[in-house]
């Protein structure tokens, strides 16, 4: 019986719905700080794995948080952190 009571609860949607979560309350939510200039916080991120277009196989996304102007730079998958910061 009780596994019969399962496969029920199991596949119920309001017994899905209404179950109690079984773990400690999730913290509160702060907002991001905004930046005072622009370029002042950046996100940087790789587009890898491209089919190779002149010697270029990876875009490089640089993205400022303020004005959410955006750059793709065209580098090669060899180039080491190094390199990019003396792009």
């Amino acid at each position: 019986m009780s596994w019969y009571i399962g496969q029920y609860i199991s596949t119920c949607d309001l017994c899905l719905w209404t179950k109690l979560m079984q773990h400690h309350p999730i913290g509160e939510l702060h907002l991001l700080l905004v930046p005072d200039f622009q370029w002042d916080v950046i996100s940087i991120d790789f587009v890898m794995e491209l089919s190779e277009s002149s010697r270029y196989n990876v875009v490089m996304t640089v993205v400022d948080s303020m004005s959410k102007q955006a750059y793709f730079i065209l580098i090669h998958i060899t180039v080491t952190a190094k390199g990019i910061v003396l792009w």
